[in-house]
């Protein structure tokens, strides 16, 4: 009988573990699903957002809000408070607990339907991850199913990973998932700093957190019961469970999606949106690494808030980017002031007229070209524009005054308008656009010479980025906002490094900083300047006010500022302009900035020495001993011409004292003459003084030759200029000594040479004491 009770005994061992090791092919056969890859297993998560330190600072929701985070990151109370009210045989069971199952069957026998579980963490894992949403009712169907898989996955997978994927997949209501974002909803702090008491109130939750976690009263008796619990299974000693009930829980929420940062953060999202299908997005829990800034953004936040009271009337909306110079990568972007949700429109990725902040593209491209540099003279005049459909064009300074002859330098440094157009006109637009477009600028622009005062629009985003092209001495990196996405297994998906590229020419570029120097330190920006550090930039300012701009760099940043209303609108009043109300906003973010960050001032490239050369003006190749007046050119090292003019037939070289003579009086500037664009004072007599007038016939018909300007040759020896109501009377040019010349003739070739320049040296003393009286005059910014 014994002998028999022992076969018996044996063969229900051998047919239980028999089974038990045939468990997985007995699922399959019942169509049980598949546990090959649980261990893979991660849940769904939110997309988490990383600053450029790598730190985690928010998140943006997927179909479940979550954020897994390891076992070991999980605080040990909450560990003890879910195993003490949910499972305290976890650690000892194979993923079912017997006598629970036996208690669990005749109270739901004697009850007739299924009242109680008896479920093991075990079980509720695999209901959650492994049974489909329609088939979780109280069904013993459901009940076996959970028991085979139960058993299946405590053969594959360890108890900690159980217990870590358990409570990172668990709904503990308020909309989240798992206990970190539990934490965070609930007490804003994360899992592993939760107390003692905050863990008995989430672990009580469990129950049925959507209707607890709206019942304070309820969640509280329940927070009182797995502290009981905890005390009763030796998890917390009598004087740790008398300390929790007498704590008082403090609820303070984190902030949810777009409650941080929300421009930067819904841009991101936009950028995403780009890449993935939504579907993609919400259900992979990627992590978003960003160029984000968080203590600049906030701070840039702040300021613009609190600036936009002062604002004048009209301007309601402020909006900032600022990109990094050394990565690209975007530090801060605020897309407006007051409440995110009430428009929810970003004002930093959209575009908005640029005005006189346009102007350093079209000086760029006219020193890349060699047509002018830092010290051309260059008329500010009076100009008419033909737009082709029988109307004329006639741009105005922002004072409605004319200076006269300044230097290129001068235009740009005191916002001229009328020399910008000028020098755009002869530059050709398409090139200016191509120049922009090179630097950075996305936005498609109208070939129209009106762009030369900025009369399309652009982003702040692509105005900081594109001045970055400026700091970096010509060269483009691309804006990088999102710097790298892994998945939750950290895979990378895509990887964005900044990827240089050259934009223009290093001496055209540190010629154009340093003149954007001078704007800040003596020109229209001087609100924008710093003491510590150089600064470079440009105001901005469009017509009637309606935006008010300032772009400006340090050899670390680049930042564009925009001001200006919603609706267009035109602002009134005295000074709006981006020189006075926006450059003083840029200060203040910049110097909070590096008050956050502990940079070295550095500097910008120096410019570049330029070289002076005599040119022959015929063919615009260096001058020969035989060159008949030969003029001064100033070129950007590279840019000179390297051939010598050729040597006309017959020609024979000045002599030494001729040469001497002429050389002193020569222009030592390259002069940007106009043809007409003589401006008289009503009532003034028009004054033409001989010689000055044949010199600068002499540079216009070297203008010609080289593609400059159209002017008239008359002849190799003389040449006329004609002007409306005045003619000069022809000129003998210095003559060119030649040995069949009697010595009288030579003689009084000599006496006329002498008085022609006497002439030209009384023109230019006069010329200058003009010129200083001009530049001593007020100067007001100008726009737009």
């Amino acid at each position: 009988m014994n002998s028999r009770f022992i076969i018996i005994l044996i063969f229900i061992i051998g047919l239980v573990f028999g089974s038990y090791q045939a468990l997985p092919s007995v699922n399959r056969a019942l169509g049980l699903p598949d546990l090959s890859d649980i261990t893979e297993y991660e849940p769904i998560s939110s997309i988490e957002i990383y600053d450029y330190r790598d730190n985690f600072v928010g998140f943006l929701q997927g179909a479940e809000d979550r954020q897994v985070v390891k076992l070991s990151e999980i605080s040990p109370y909450l560990k003890r408070a879910v195993l003490a009210i949910e499972d305290k045989n976890f650690y000892e069971h194979i993923g079912i607990d017997p006598p629970a199952v036996i208690r669990a069957f005749f109270v739901n026998l004697q009850a007739g339907r299924i009242v109680e579980g008896g479920s093991t963490l075990t079980q509720q894992l695999v209901k959650n991850l492994l049974i489909p949403e329609q088939e979780r009712g109280r069904t013993f169907t459901r009940k076996f199913k959970e028991f085979l898989l139960a058993l299946e996955l405590e053969r594959k997978v360890n108890k900690d990973k159980i217990l870590e994927l358990y409570l990172n997949q668990v709904f503990l209501g308020n909309r989240a998932y798992g206990v970190q974002r539990a934490a965070q909803r609930y007490f804003n702090k994360n899992a592993a700093q939760l107390t003692l008491a905050e863990s008995a109130y989430l672990a009580g939750l469990l129950k049925a957190p959507s209707q607890l976690s709206g019942d304070l009263k309820s969640a509280k008796e329940r927070q009182k019961l797995v502290l009981l619990k905890m005390l009763e299974f030796g998890y917390i000693t009598q004087k740790q469970h008398k300390d929790a009930l007498k704590e008082n829980l403090q609820f303070t929420s984190s902030p949810g999606q777009f409650e941080i940062y929300p421009y930067y953060f819904s841009y991101v999202l936009e950028l995403l949106k780009e890449r993935f299908n939504m579907e993609k997005l919400t259900d992979k829990g990627y992590k978003v690494y960003t160029g984000l800034d968080p203590e600049a953004q906030a701070k840039a936040e702040k300021i613009l808030n609190e600036e936009i009271k002062n604002a004048p009337y009209g301007v309601t909306q402020f909006a900032l980017a600022a990109v990094d110079v050394k990565t690209g990568q975007v530090r801060t972007l605020v897309g407006g002031t007051g409440d995110f949700w009430k428009h929810q429109w970003n004002r930093a990725t959209n575009p908005h007229t640029i005005g006189s902040a346009f102007k350093p593209f079209t000086y760029l491209t006219a020193f890349e070209e060699g047509i002018i540099d830092p010290e051309t003279k260059i008329k500010d005049s009076k100009v008419e524009i033909p737009d082709g459909l029988d109307m004329v064009w006639t741009p105005k300074n922002f004072d409605g005054k004319y200076w006269g002859n300044i230097t290129v330098r001068e235009a740009l440094t005191f916002s001229r308008n009328l020399p910008a157009v000028k020098v755009a006109r002869e530059v050709g637009i398409d090139k200016v656009i191509e120049t922009a477009k090179r630097c950075g600028i996305e936005t498609d622009f109208q070939p129209n010479l009106s762009l030369a005062l900025g009369s399309d629009a652009i982003t702040p985003l692509e105005a900081a980025s594109s001045y970055a092209t400026f700091a970096r001495g010509g060269i483009y990196i691309k804006p990088i906002v999102i710097r790298k996405i892994e998945d939750p297994k950290k895979r990378v998906i895509e990887n964005n490094l900044p990827v240089p590229q050259r934009a223009a020419s290093a001496f055209a570029t540190t010629t154009l900083v340093s003149i954007l120097q001078d704007v800040v330190s003596r020109g229209t920006g001087t609100l924008a300047r710093l003491d510590d550090r150089p600064v470079a930039g440009k105001t901005g300012t469009s017509d009637k006010s309606r935006d008010v701009w300032f772009i400006g760099f340090t050899p670390d940043l680049s930042c564009a500022i925009w001001g200006g209303n919603d609706h267009n609108k035109e602002i009134h009043g005295k000074g709006v302009t981006g020189g006075a109300i926006v450059a003083r906003v840029w200060k203040m973010f910049i110097q909070s900035y590096y008050q956050d960050n502990d940079i070295p001032p550095g500097e910008f490239p120096g410019e570049p020495k330029m070289k002076e050369l005599l040119i022959d003006p015929l063919t615009g190749l260096l001058a020969t001993p035989y060159t008949v007046h030969p003029i001064k050119k100033r070129f950007f090292p590279g840019t000179e011409p390297k051939e010598f003019a050729p040597v006309p037939l017959g020609a024979k070289r000045f002599k030494p004292f001729a040469r001497l003579l002429y050389g002193p009086f020569i222009h030592s500037k390259n002069k940007f003459i106009e043809k007409n664009e003589f401006e008289y004072n009503d009532g003034e007599e028009k004054k033409i003084d001989s010689p000055e007038e044949d010199e600068e016939g002499l540079i216009d018909t070297a203008k010609k030759q080289l593609n400059i300007i159209k002017s008239e040759l008359e002849n190799d020896q003389t040449i006329i200029k004609q002007e409306e109501k005045s003619t000069v009377p022809d000129e003998e040019e210095p003559p060119i000594p030649e040995s069949e010349l009697s010595k009288n003739a030579e003689k009084k070739s000599k006496s006329r040479f002498r008085r022609n320049h006497r002439r030209q040296i009384n023109e230019i003393i006069e010329t200058d004491e003009e010129n200083s009286e001009e530049n001593d005059s007020d100067i007001e910014e100008q726009g737009p």
